[in-house]
C-alpha cells in the first residue's frame, strides 16, 4: 500500500472491513438502471459467443482482505529495471480499456481513457482499444470480447463492471488485469488502485465551505444518481466537511436518476438553485459538464468529480478540482507495474494529504483559504478523522 508506516494500520482496518462486507465503493459508479445503450468500441468485437463453461455472473466475488504493496513513488527519471507488458509475446503491447460511462465525459471515465492513451503513446505501445458505456448486465460479455482481441493489459474503469474480474483473470491468465476499483474487495489475479471516498469528499466539502463563506448562500447541493451506497458515503462526508467550516451550512442531495442523463441533471440543478444553493457538486458522469455549464451561467460555485486538470480548462470555469483522477493514478501505478512492485492480487492505495493529486484543490482562492485546505488535508493524512469516516461507511453500507 502506498501509505506511510503510521497510517498503515488504519488503512488495513478499512480494507479488512471493505473486504468483509464485499463493498464496491467506486468513486463515480453506475447503477442497475443505467442506460442500456449498447457499448461503443473502437475495434469490432469477435463474433464468438461466450463459452458454455464461462464463469457464472451470479457467483459471489472473493472478498479476502487485500494484499498490499509498499511501492515507492517513482523518481523523475521514470521506472528502471522494467518488466515487459508484452504478455502474449507478439512483440507489441496493447491496452484494452473498459468503462461504465462515456469515454469523453470530462470527468472520471475520461481521466482513465486519456491516461492510458497518453501512457501508450509515451511508451510506444499500440493505440488502446476502448469500450465504453458498459452496463452491469453487459460487463462480463464485453470484458471477455475485449480479452479475445489480443490485448496485453485490460484497464477497468470502475468496480461496478468488475464482478467477473476474478473469473476472467483465471480464464485469460496471459492478460495483466488492472482495475481502478476505489476501495472495493480485492480479486486474485487483478491489480488495483484504491482511495478513500470519505477522505476525498470531506476535503471537497471543506473547500466548498471556505468558498461559500464569501457568498450570501448557506446552501450546497450534491447532484448524484440514485442514492446508491457509495453516493451516500460521498455526500455524508461532503456534508461533514462543509459543516466543519460553518455549522449553519446545509447540504441537499438531489438524485437525477442516471449519472449520464443531461435532462435529469438539468432539472436537479434548477431545483437546487431555486432552493438557494450557492454551490453545486455534480457527482455525475456523462451529465457532469452540462451541470458545470449551467453553474457558470448562474454564477454558482462548482467543482469536478474526479478530473484534476479542470483548473486549466478554458471552455468551462471550475472553482474546485475534486481529484480522484485515474490518469494521475496511472502515472504512479504503471511505473509500479513496470518495475514489478505492483503485482496481480495487490492494491496500490492513494491517501488525501500524502499525494497532491488526491482530494480537493482550489482553482482560485486566497492564500488563507489555500492554507486552511492544506491544513485539513494534513489532518486527514494524520488519521484525525478516521473514526468519523468509519462511522460514515458503516451508515452508508449498513454494517
Amino acid at each position: 500500500m502506498l501509505v506511510s508506516m503510521q497510517h498503515r494500520g488504519a488503512v488495513r482496518r478499512m480494507a479488512a472491513v471493505v473486504a468483509a462486507f464485499g463493498l464496491f465503493a467506486a468513486a463515480c459508479g453506475g447503477d442497475d438502471d443505467a442506460d442500456d445503450t449498447p457499448a461503443a468500441t473502437e475495434a469490432p468485437a469477435p463474433d464468438d459467443a461466450p463459452d458454455d463453461d464461462a464463469p457464472d455472473d451470479d457467483e459471489p466475488a472473493t472478498t479476502d482482505a487485500p494484499e498490499t504493496t509498499d511501492a515507492p513513488e517513482p523518481d523523475d527519471d521514470g521506472p528502471t529495471d522494467t518488466i515487459s507488458l508484452d504478455m502474449d509475446g507478439d512483440g507489441t503491447v496493447q491496452f484494452g480499456i473498459a468503462t461504465p460511462g462515456p469515454r469523453d465525459d470530462g470527468a472520471y471515465y475520461q481521466a482513465l481513457v486519456d491516461g492510458v492513451i497518453a501512457f501508450s503513446e509515451e511508451m510506444g505501445y499500440e493505440p488502446p482499444i476502448i469500450v465504453d458505456n458498459i452496463t452491469q448486465a453487459q460487463a462480463e460479455t464485453e470484458l471477455r470480447n475485449l480479452a479475445r482481441q489480443g490485448v496485453d493489459v485490460i484497464a477497468v474503469g470502475a468496480s461496478e463492471i468488475g464482478d467477473s474480474l476474478e473469473a476472467l483473470a483465471v480464464e485469460f491468465p496471459d492478460i495483466f488485469w488492472y482495475c481502478n476499483c476505489g476501495a472495493g474487495a480485492q480479486f486474485e489475479g487483478v491489480a488495483q488502485t484504491g482511495d478513500d471516498s470519505s477522505e476525498i469528499s470531506y476535503s471537497a466539502g471543506y473547500a466548498t465551505g471556505l468558498l461559500l463563506q464569501d457568498t450570501d448562500s448557506t446552501q450546497a447541493a450534491f447532484l448524484g444518481c440514485c442514492d446508491l451506497d457509495f453516493e451516500k458515503e460521498a455526500y455524508m462526508a461532503f456534508e461533514m466537511g462543509l459543516q466543519a467550516v460553518d455549522e449553519s451550512f446545509e447540504m441537499t442531495y438531489i438524485p437525477t436518476g442516471d449519472f449520464n442523463d443531461v435532462a435529469g441533471a438539468t432539472e436537479a440543478f434548477n431545483q437546487a438553485v431555486a432552493a438557494g444553493a450557492g454551490a453545486v457538486y455534480p457527482f455525475l458522469g456523462g451529465a457532469h459538464e452540462a451541470v458545470v455549464s449551467l453553474a457558470n451561467e448562474a454564477g454558482v460555485i462548482t467543482m469536478s468529480a474526479g478530473a484534476s486538470n479542470v483548473c486549466e480548462r478554458t471552455d468551462l470555469d471550475y472553482q474546485i478540482a475534486v481529484q480522484f483522477d485515474a490518469g494521475d493514478y496511472l502515472e504512479v501505478v504503471f511505473d509500479a507495474i513496470l518495475t514489478g512492485e505492483l503485482q496481480p492480487g495487490e492494491t496500490f492505495f492513494f491517501t488525501v494529504g500524502e499525494f497532491p493529486f488526491v482530494g480537493a484543490k482550489f482553482c482560485d482562492a486566497t492564500p488563507e483559504q489555500e492554507a486552511a485546505l492544506d491544513d485539513v488535508k494534513s489532518r486527514i493524512a494524520a488519521g484525525e478523522f478516521a473514526d468519523d469516516f468509519f462511522a460514515i461507511k458503516a451508515e452508508a453500507y449498513g454494517f
